[in-house]
């Protein structure tokens, strides 16, 4: 049988514009956000125009992503304890999984579902995780992992490594196989992942070293990165001479700025549904996401969207 290799894209990228409208409901988008307001101690995630909380509210909690499965939901994020020590938990319909045993930080950072099977990756302490319906797989220290895909039952992880220099090295991992991405010189990161057939394609930030590398401009940072068809679609930020980051997303290496550089503005995670391209993140320290270039903000929240799904 011939061997059929997949190829590997490291994208790089760039950003800026736009106005702000209320959110709200659009049938079969999903969303995690933080909240930094202090008004709330919750686990939320904003479900169609509603917010639906997972937790009590007690101790201090965050969700940091969203996955949608037939008619399951997940949320991958974490609780503190008594003590103050981060939790790592995902939840499966409101119903919560812990993942650590809280004697040190930990949370669930992303998480995908496949079948039967939920993907969550995170950390514990130093050590990078990988937990599969909760069984925990240790990826090694000095790791930091952001993303995760499952595609024909393979499961590939996006992030970086430390090298003896103690500079970042671009990575993923293909069933814990790592392949880095990038140089480490001057240091490089990989922050979100996608497969179409054989191909896989990262987005962050870095020096080619492996792989099919696509500069989309000098001085950005790419975070979320989504393929529909033949359309590659990224996300991510640059930062103006006045040191203001400034949000935009590309298609097929073509930006749309999406935030003048008046005020801040971050990227955190993407979604594309069919002509629709959903970017998020946050803009004038207030929790945003973006629908085909128009910024629409949640109500009340002071804060950064962290994880998006469309249904």
């Amino acid at each position: 049988m011939k061997n059929i290799l997949p190829s590997v894209y490291l994208v790089l990228f760039c950003i800026v514009l736009n106005t702000s409208l209320k959110a709200q409901s659009t049938p079969g988008l999903y969303l995690t956000y933080t909240d930094h307001s202090g008004a709330s101690n919750f686990v939320n995630y904003w479900k169609n125009g509603q917010t639906m909380k997972l937790t009590d509210g007690k101790n201090f909690a965050e969700a940091l992503d969203i996955a949608v499965s037939g008619d399951d939901e997940y949320v991958a994020g974490y609780v503190n304890n008594n003590e103050g020590e981060p939790v790592a938990h995902y939840w499966k319909n409101g119903k919560a999984t812990v993942l650590t045993d809280g004697k040190t930080y930990a949370k669930a950072v992303a998480l995908t579902a496949s079948g039967s099977d939920v993907h969550v990756i995170g950390n514990n302490g130093p050590i990078a995780m990988y937990w599969k319906n909760g069984i925990a797989t240790k990826m090694g220290e000095e790791i930091t992992l952001t993303d995760i895909v499952v595609a024909a039952g393979e499961v590939y992880i996006s992030g970086y490594q430390i090298d003896d220099n103690g500079d970042y090295v671009a990575t993923y991992w293909k069933n814990g196989q790592a392949t880095k991405l990038a140089t480490a010189n001057p240091g490089s990161e990989a922050n979100g992942i996608a497969v179409s057939g054989t191909d896989v394609y990262v987005a962050g930030k870095g020096k080619n070293e492996n792989g099919k590398e696509t500069i989309l401009a000098t001085g950005t940072s790419a975070k979320a990165i989504s393929v529909s068809g033949n359309d590659v679609y990224v996300a991510g930020f640059e930062r103006n001479p006045e040191g203001i980051n400034i949000a935009v997303s590309w298609k097929n290496g073509q930006p749309t700025r999406l935030t003048d550089g008046k005020e801040g503005a971050g990227v955190s995670a993407m979604s594309v549904s069919g002509q629709d391209v959903y970017v998020a993140g946050y803009l004038e320290g207030k929790a945003t996401y973006w629908k085909n270039g128009n910024a629409v903000y949640l109500p009340d929240v002071i804060g950064n969207i962290t994880g998006t799904f469309i249904k």
